[in-house]
C-alpha cells in the first residue's frame, strides 16, 4: 500500500484508499458519522475542533488542493469506495448520481433537420417526426422560437 504526504497538513500521511492515516508517525482515529440527509455514512478525521472527510485528505494527497471553494471530493462510482483512482475535484452540488436522469440531446437542430421536419409535418405529425428522430418538442420549438420567427 502506498502513502502520500498532505500538501497542506505537516507530517500527515494518507494511504491510497483512505484506510490508514497517520500524524507525526501516530495513527489518526477514523470515525464513522451518518447525517440524516445523507445516504450513506461518510468516515472522517477531527483535527482540532474540525472534522474533515477522509476522501477529501485522500483527494487532497493524491490529487493537490481543490482548485476552487467551488469544488468537493467525488467519486466517480459508489460502489468502488474511496481509492484515489475513483475520486475527482468536482463541484459542490452535482454528482455523476444525480445527472444520471438527465436525458441528454442525442441530435442537435439544424437548418437541415428542421426543413426536414416541416416538409415531413405536411402528411404526418411533428410529434411522431420528432420522436422517430429522437428530438425532444422542446428542443424544436426553441431553435423554432429563436432561429426561424425570428428571421421573419
Amino acid at each position: 500500500m502506498e502513502f502520500r504526504y498532505h500538501p497542506i497538513i505537516e507530517n500527515l500521511k494518507v494511504s491510497e484508499d483512505g484506510s490508514i492515516i497517520t500524524l507525526n508517525a501516530q495513527l489518526v482515529i477514523i470515525a464513522s458519522d451518518h447525517p440524516a440527509h445523507m445516504r450513506n455514512p461518510r468516515k472522517l478525521v477531527r483535527f482540532g475542533k474540525k472534522n474533515v472527510t477522509v476522501i477529501r485528505l485522500v483527494c487532497e494527497a493524491w490529487h493537490g488542493i481543490a482548485p476552487t471553494g467551488e469544488h468537493a471530493a467525488r467519486r466517480v462510482d459508489e460502489a468502488k469506495g474511496d481509492h484515489y483512482s475513483n475520486l475527482f475535484w468536482g463541484k459542490k452540488g452535482m454528482t455523476l448520481s444525480s445527472a444520471k436522469g438527465v436525458v441528454q440531446p442525442t441530435l442537435k437542430m439544424t437548418p437541415e433537420v428542421y426543413a426536414n421536419v416541416m416538409n415531413r409535418s405536411k402528411k404526418e405529425s411533428i410529434r411522431a417526426i420528432l420522436k422517430e428522430l429522437d428530438i425532444s418538442e422542446n428542443r424544436f420549438y426553441q431553435y423554432r422560437k429563436k432561429h426561424v420567427e425570428k428571421d421573419k
